[in-house]
């Protein structure tokens, strides 16, 4: 243990002087102070969040700016319709999906979830209800919107549920996505009263199922996983 020849206080082993007289150190016993541990370090520590929060911020500024001056150009000078809520609407969901996750501390997925489907359905409604006269896509839109909303919450608590293999998480999402699909050809094809959609939802349901019924017996089978996974690495 070593005391300052000055003031007596005691010292840290790789004190260069003195924290309270700043009297310098010297100990001829040690010869190389550079390969102490310093108590502290001499550099500003930023937390992590703050960096990430702190660029969020930037990145919002940056994208209400145009907003705003879009607006004012929409409203005095370029009368052309409400064309500013386009910009709003992308830059909403832009904002949504990608600038919104990095104000939060830790990722919940929940919450993003109900963000993202809130920012997606405002989009398609600010875009067909600006432009007028969809009505009928409108509703399908949204009712496609919500099928995979709700789909996506089903996976999400499936997951949460306890760790599952990667080849049932494919099986889930490709049953889910046959479904999908058919529902949403049905109710498109009921708004817009074009039966050729149920007819697309209906093909793109097979095709789905199809690759389903493969990953089911990958699943199944042990020698099948096996090989993927040496094969693939996964």
């Amino acid at each position: 243990m070593s005391y300052c020849v000055n003031c007596g206080v005691e010292l840290d082993s790789s004190a260069k002087k003195c924290a309270l007289c700043s009297t310098p150190v010297i100990n001829p016993n040690i010869k190389d102070f550079s390969s102490e541990d310093k108590p502290f370090s001499e550099e500003l520590q930023i937390p992590k969040g703050i960096k990430k929060r702190f660029i969020a911020f930037v990145i919002s500024v940056t994208m209400l700016v145009p907003n705003i001056v879009m607006f004012f150009l929409n409203v005095f000078f370029i009368r052309q319709g409400f064309w500013s809520l386009y910009v709003f609407a992308a830059s909403l969901l832009i904002w949504t999906l990608f600038v919104f996750p990095l104000f939060t501390e830790k990722i919940k997925p929940f919450l993003l979830w109900g963000f993202d489907t809130f920012a997606v359905s405002i989009f398609f409604t600010i875009i067909f209800k600006v432009h007028g006269g969809y009505d009928a896509v409108l509703n399908s839109v949204l009712c496609t919107i919500a099928l995979v909303s709700v789909s996506v919450l089903l996976i999400m608590l499936w997951l949460k549920s306890r760790k599952r293999h990667w080849t049932s998480v494919v099986v889930i999402t490709l049953l889910l996505s046959s479904v999908i699909s058919v529902l949403s050809g049905i109710a498109t094809a009921s708004f817009v009263k074009n039966y050729n959609f149920f007819v697309v939802g209906i093909v793109i349901g097979i095709c789905a199922f199809v690759l389903m019924l493969f990953f089911v017996y990958c699943n199944r089978s042990k020698h099948i996983r096996a090989w993927l996974n040496k094969a693939f690495y996964i």
